[in-house]
């Protein structure tokens, strides 16, 4: 989208909030009122002869420049009496009170007040109005119309500054006009045929301005009032509460350049409008109706055909609704209905049946901006839509044709509803909905939503197919799609996730990805079907509930693809597998007799075996691991290493205890760190481990010998690392340990620890993500003998070792739903080694022990056994024999202090250390 665009868009969203809510002061004349006192100096005071005959009961008369100023004249005679204003006389500041007076031959009236309400003594139920009738070239200036009083134009007699009150009247004839006139609950009245026209009205407190004929311009309707135009009305405003019905022939324009404010309502029954600017609500039908009290409310039924409305512009928070008729090339920034269903305006809102009112209602040309809406329902049509980043939604019974989306838009076709002609997506979706035979649609021999012809035309363009729940099936139709984009099984916000549906199409072409899903478990999921032919090479990505097949003794393949004409080049899948709970699958095509299919299965297509020899029967195929099993897998594996490499550790301690003679009471703390390489027959990873180890002890001197106890506590951060997973363990330990020391070189070390450990588990998953988490518990004990031997300032020290670590069984659940669980982790190892080193003398009196050790571990647990959805075990065989050689150092700087380092390396058959060690510090008592 442009910086043009952007800008546009913002600025007409946010007009909502722009429109006016009331209309404004009344306006000025355009022309200069005559001054009356030159009138009354140049003219002549016609009153005491038109007194005469008044008081006479005859028709009273002045003419030729003559004028009455500030009287009263009321009628005294019934049943009738006039009075004539003729060739350039004047009327000034009169009040004509229920008779009529006649200007004719360019005369004048200026400050006039018009009424009526006499009643004719003799018949009570006659009431009188009163008429000012402007004839021939005359001209009404600042006239008041009071209750039954009127005042008519015709014959180019003009009026400026007019206020008709409530109960008065003015009508404005053939070849009249007015200028700035306040309707103040009164009427105002354009006659059939005429040449009339009127200018900057306002209208307001019930008032009504109807055009039979002519041209009104720059009106303004205000709340509870009424405009009716079958004539011409141009710049005309309406105000929330004002109502505006456009009911003329449908030859020429009736109505151009209206805005309809928020609340305000304009009814296209009849005729054409242009340009509409709409805030409120533009209703196009050929329901009519009754204004009454201020409201109005439509008839039952239609009545009236021929309503266009081009052009109109419809802002956030205004509705564009056509019934009947047609809506052209309209700009929509809010919300534009395009529905077949009876219904009418009652009540102060739209009310609708379920039924066709029987007529065509048509939007042509619309524009659906960004953050405006279109929906077509009820046998209605949208012909050449511009989904211009807004949504269009097309309900059942509704069909649209040549339909554009882009720049983000989106498209809803219900179950029920359709789309023929070209529906083109160049950036942003349409959704399908499925389903089963419709009444509306089933005559296109289609299932759910249809699409005539579909191009989604790039890497923004989607098309998803929603499930639906309320059929018996869930499949949609399309005829041709062009696929250069993506075509997603489900509904964009991922809600239908678990259910699946069909989709049918008879032609492909393209190179874009289809994006399904299933549920292998059980034996479920999407399908696509293309019946006639394909043309290109597709990608396809499959996710899956994260549970695999059953079957324990054997994998059926899982058939995911028809497509007539397919070669071997028309489907893979993105990343070449995908991960169905603890398997890898691959998509695969059928043999010679079924290469149109195409299927999910354990094994990958393969060459061709050479006919010579003949090759024999394939058995079964053993399937890879997906990724979440290996990630399963490893995790299940993790707590034995942490535990032993804790362990480690601790022993070193112990020997520093043993080589230090005078050692009392005494607290230490130590860093560790290790890298482990574990390869199995299943999994293989790295892990990292970092951690802290603090403890304190007590010295028991003995008669042949000390004994010293202690406790512990250990923090370690573990992560693994796969090439498409890793995980995370924290793990938190509490222990006791002790050793016995004899006098000869004897000596017994035990360890008893307790662990709890919380991990994350996460790998990837179909081109995702899926995770897990766990927390567990472990416990062990180790028991260490040997014998420190000195010869002089060298001493070796041989050794025996046996450890038992028991992690309790846990179940747990990936995010993609696979389940696992883990037996108990458990380790047995024995080992035996020996250290040797040699004691320096430092001159202050320190002690410095570097020193090596050799040893040889074996583990003898074979089984820690894994079972994924309850289906399928793996053993996490790490038994063997593994080589250790480690070099350290032991400073005792004086007797409080000592430090200590160590440094060690390890390989065996499933497991390597490259490194580990610790940094550690001692205080004695």
């Amino acid at each position: 989208m442009t910086f043009n665009n952007s800008v546009l868009i913002a600025l007409f969203s946010a007009s909502f909030s722009a429109y006016a809510t009331e209309p404004p002061p009344p306006y000025q004349s355009e022309v200069e009122v005559p001054d009356i006192n030159t009138i009354l100096s140049s003219a002549t005071d016609g009153w005491p002869t038109a007194k005469d005959k008044w008081d006479n009961k005859y028709q009273s008369i002045i003419t030729g420049n003559q004028y009455i100023n500030g009287q009263t004249l009321t009628r005294t005679w019934f049943p009738e009496q006039f009075l004539y204003v003729e060739n350039n006389s004047y009327s000034l500041n009169n009040t004509i009170d229920s008779f009529q007076t006649t200007f004719r031959s360019g005369s004048v009236a200026i400050g006039n007040i018009v009424k009526g309400g006499i009643t004719n003594p003799s018949d009570p139920s006659k009431v009188y109005r009163g008429f000012m009738s402007m004839m021939e070239d005359s001209i009404a200036y600042n006239t008041i119309v009071e209750d039954n009083g009127s005042l008519s134009l015709g014959n180019d007699a003009k009026a400026y500054n007019t206020t008709v009150n409530t109960g008065g009247r003015m009508v404005v004839g053939t070849r009249g006009y007015a200028q700035a006139i306040l309707i103040d609950g009164g009427y105002l009245e354009q006659s059939v045929t005429s040449t009339s026209n009127t200018k900057d009205v306002i209208v307001v407190n019930g008032g009504q301005h109807i055009i039979y004929g002519g041209t009104a311009t720059n009106s303004h309707i205000g709340s509870g009032s009424y405009q009716m135009s079958s004539g011409n009305t141009i710049d005309t405003v309406l105000y929330d509460g004002a109502v505006q019905q456009i009911y003329a022939g449908k030859d020429g324009v009736t109505d151009r350049n209206t805005i309809v404010n928020h609340g305000a309502l304009q009814f296209v029954t009849h005729g054409n409008t242009e340009d509409t600017r709409v805030y409120g609500t533009q209703i196009i039908t050929g329901v009519d109706g009754e204004w009454e009290n201020g409201e109005w409310t439509s008839d039952d039924s239609f009545r009236i055909d021929d309503q266009t409305a081009k052009n109109a512009t419809i802002y956030a928070g205004g509705v564009q609704r056509i019934q009947t008729g047609e809506a052209i090339d309209t700009q929509v920034y809010g919300q534009q209905i395009v529905s077949g269903k009876k219904g009418g305006w009652s009540g102060g809102q739209w009310v609708e049946q379920d039924a066709w009112i029987g007529k065509d209602q048509v939007a042509t040309g619309s524009v659906i901006h960004q953050g405006g809406e279109q929906i077509v329902e009820y046998y209605a049509d949208a012909v050449g839509t511009l989904v211009n980043g807004g949504t269009q939604l097309v309900k059942e019974f509704g069909h649209i044709q040549d339909t554009t989306v882009e720049n983000g838009g989106s498209s809803f076709i219900a179950y029920g509803a359709y789309s023929t002609g070209d529906l083109n997506v160049n950036d942003g979706s349409v959704t399908m909905e499925g389903g089963s035979l419709h009444s509306w649609t089933g005559a296109l021999d289609a299932k759910g939503a249809y699409v005539t012809r579909l191009n989604l035309a790039g890497d923004n363009a989607f098309m998803y197919l929603k499930h639906n729940d309320t059929t018996s099936e869930s499949e949609a139709t399309i005829e041709t799609l062009a696929n250069n984009g993506t075509v997603v099984f489900g509904s964009s916000d991922g809600s239908d996730a678990g259910k699946y549906s069909r989709l049918q199409i008879s032609d492909l072409t393209g190179s874009g990805t289809f994006v399904m899903n299933t549920n292998i478990n059980g034996g479920t999921g999407d399908f696509l079907n293309i019946s006639n032919s394909i043309s290109g090479e597709f990608n396809v990505r499959v996710m899956d509930s994260g549970q695999e097949l059953k079957s324990r003794g054997g994998v059926n393949p899982h058939h995911l693809i028809f497509a007539n004409g397919s070669d071997s080049n028309s489907f893979a899948l993105v990343n070449g597998s995908v991960d169905l709970g603890a398997y890898k699958y691959y998509l695969v095509q059928g043999d010679e007799q079924d290469s149109d299919n195409w299927y999910l299965s354990p094994k990958a297509n393969e060459p061709a075996p050479n006919p010579d020899p003949e090759p024999g029967p394939d058995p079964d195929p053993k399937p890879e691991i997906s990724e979440s099993g290996k990630n399963a897998i490893a995790m299940a594996n993790v707590t034995p290493t942490i535990w032993n490499s804790e362990l480690s550790t601790l022993r070193t301690r112990l020997g520093d205890l043993r080589d230090n003679q005078t050692a009392q009471d005494g607290v230490w703390g130590k860093y560790i760190g290790s890298r482990n390489r574990i390869s199995t027959s299943n999994v293989g990873y790295t892990q990292d481990m970092n951690g802290l180890m603090l403890g304190g002890d007590h010295a028991i001197a003995l008669e042949n010998g000390r004994l010293l106890v202690g406790g512990m506590f250990s923090y370690t951060h573990s992560e693994l690392d796969a090439r498409t997973s890793d995980g995370k363990v924290d793990s938190l330990g509490l222990g006791v340990y002790t050793t016995w020391m004899h006098n000869s070189g004897y000596y017994v070390d035990g360890v008893l620890k307790a662990n709890h450990f919380r991990t994350k588990n996460s790998a990837q998953f179909n081109d995702g993500k899926t995770t897990a988490k766990d927390n567990t518990n472990g416990i062990g004990f180790s028991v260490e003998g040997g014998k420190h031997i000195t010869a002089g300032s060298y001493f070796i020290e041989p050794y025996v070792l046996g450890s038992y670590f028991r992690g309790e069984k846990t179940a747990y659940r990936f995010s993609s739903d696979m389940k696992v669980k883990a037996d108990a982790a458990e380790s047995v190892k024995g080992e035996i080694g020996t250290t040797f080193g040699k004691t320096f003398v430092t001159e202050s009196g320190g002690l410095i022990k570097p020193y090596a050790r050799l040893a040889v571990s074996h583990e003898f647990k074979k089984n820690n056994d894994v079972v994924i959805n309850d289906t399928e075990s793996f053993s996490n065989d790490m038994s063997g024999t593994v080589g250790k050689y480690g070099v350290g150092l032991t400073a005792q700087m004086n007797n409080q202090w000592s430090a200590y380092a160590e440094f060690n390396y390890a390989k065996g058959s499933h497991v390597e250390t490259p490194y580990s060690g610790n940094l550690g510090i001692r205080y004695s008592f």
